[in-house]
């Protein structure tokens, strides 16, 4: 991931500090654009689905040839569109592996593999620049919201109500209540040692409960806690009581 460093180094000190699987996704993302596949006596057009630091997941309509569809063929990539802001529109790469989708349809996996020089002057460095600031920012929205089974408490008509908690995230959460609320009410979350003032954005009705979803701008010092918190679910993948003995 040398080439990928070197051309993106600001944007990684921006990503947050996630490990594990969490990491690799920070480093792949969804995207949308078109290019040129060219192998040796045909070409496809292609969309890109998901970018990476190490190649492209293209999304191909056209004819299966099998004899040059398979791994490890060598290939260009031609970005279609008109580019002004780089030198080369095309760069080298390999097929990492195809599959078939069905008539005249398939995905496909291609590496990219040139110089970084020719990497730096060409369509790569503006075009995934943009996929990966964008992605990012998506990847931060995802991750610093984890799903959870937490009790706590709710300000219902001036009295403190049980809840379960089933979402959280830095800016609101979902819940579990027994009392119904008017949307647009302000009231008063309690859980995980915090003390959260809050608009309710939703409440619906489900089998004998009422499913609310609740805003709220915290403080920087609860922030700091929310992000604590919602860092510990993520890593250990479910909900654990942060107090509960081992």
């Amino acid at each position: 991931m040398g080439w990928f460093q070197s051309l993106f180094g600001n944007l990684l000190k921006r990503i947050p500090e996630w490990d594990g699987e969490e990491r690799r996704q920070a480093f792949r993302v969804r995207c949308d654009f078109e290019i040129e596949v060219q192998a040796p006596g045909c070409s496809y057009l292609a969309r890109c689905v998901d970018a990476g630091p190490q190649g492209l997941k293209l999304k191909v309509r056209g004819p299966f040839v099998k004899k040059i569809l398979r791994r490890g063929q060598p290939i260009r990539l031609r970005y279609v569109e008109p580019m002004y802001e780089a030198e080369l529109d095309t760069v080298g790469g390999a097929i990492c592996w195809v599959r078939r989708e069905g008539e005249q349809m398939f995905t496909m996996a291609v590496g990219f593999e040139d110089t970084l020089d020719n990497m730096k002057r060409s369509w790569v460095k503006p075009i995934l620049q943009k996929v990966f600031k964008a992605g990012s920012r998506r990847n931060l929205r995802k991750h610093m919201r984890a799903k959870c089974q937490l009790p706590g408490k709710l300000l219902v008509d001036g009295k403190k109500q049980d809840i379960k908690i089933t979402d959280v995230s830095t800016s609101g959460l979902r819940l579990s209540s027994l009392q119904p609320m008017d949307v647009g009410a302000a009231t008063e979350v309690e859980f995980e040692k915090l003390i959260l003032r809050a608009i309710v954005r939703r409440c619906t009705a489900d089998y004998g409960v009422y499913r609310l979803g609740l805003a709220f701008s915290p403080d920087a010092e609860a922030k700091k806690k929310l992000v604590r918190l919602i860092k510990q679910m993520v890593e250990v993948g479910r909900m654990t009581d942060p107090n509960a003995s081992a």
